[in-house]
This record gives structure tokens, C-alpha cells and sequence, in this order.
């Protein structure tokens, strides 16, 4: 059983308002499963996009808009959201701190196809 020490894998200064980094991933033997932590800046406002695959975002701290389809949502650590294959969906931080997700997939390769 592979256990990980995320405190050993620093996270990356931001890029473009978001910092990202692998929890689960290939590198550490996933063959089908993928898991990352975001971290989104304020005034972030992500592109309309899809993916080939199920993707779940959960919030861990501070609060983030969700698009997905048509709807539209604000919510705060202790939501997720659900976008299945094919669904547009993008995050937008529209308040003052910065919001810490986990963003999970059925596959370590995906998909991402840009609609804006």
C-alpha cells in the first residue's frame, strides 16, 4: 500500500492566479485515479471547458463560483461540484482570499477541450 507525504511536495508559486500540484497521480502508481490540489487567487476567472471524463471539485477552504451547464453557483469549503463528461463548466473567484480545492478524476489522462 503506497502511502504519500504530500507535506514533501511543496506547492508551485501561482501561475495565471492558480498554483497546482499532483496529490495522486502517475507518478505515485495511479492507474486510474487522479487527484490535485488548486488553489485559486482572487479575481481568477477560469475558461468555459469540458473533459472526457467525470470530474468532481471539492472545496476545501475559502469559497468559489461554479459554472456548470447553466447554473450558477457560489459556495464555500464543505461543497463539491460535479461535472460529468461533456458538461461545460469553469470556477471563478470573485472574493478576497484565495480558495483551496481538490479537483478528482476516474482516469490519470484526460481530456480538456476549451469552448471560449
Amino acid at each position: 500500500m503506497p502511502v504519500i507525504d504530500h507535506s514533501s511536495q511543496a506547492m508551485p508559486a501561482p501561475t495565471e492566479k492558480v498554483s497546482s500540484r499532483g496529490m495522486i497521480t502517475e507518478e505515485h502508481g495511479a492507474e486510474s485515479l487522479s487527484i490535485r490540489e488548486i488553489v485559486i487567487e482572487p479575481g481568477y476567472r477560469g475558461r468555459l471547458h469540458t473533459h472526457d471524463t467525470d470530474e468532481a471539485v471539492m472545496v476545501v477552504e475559502g469559497s468559489i463560483q461554479f459554472i456548470v451547464g447553466d447554473e450558477v453557483q457560489t459556495v464555500r469549503s464543505g461543497y463539491s461540484m460535479l461535472a460529468p463528461p461533456g458538461v461545460s463548466h469553469k470556477l471563478v473567484n470573485n472574493t478576497w482570499v484565495s480558495a483551496r480545492m481538490l479537483v478528482i478524476r476516474p482516469s490519470i489522462k484526460h481530456q480538456t477541450t476549451h469552448l471560449d
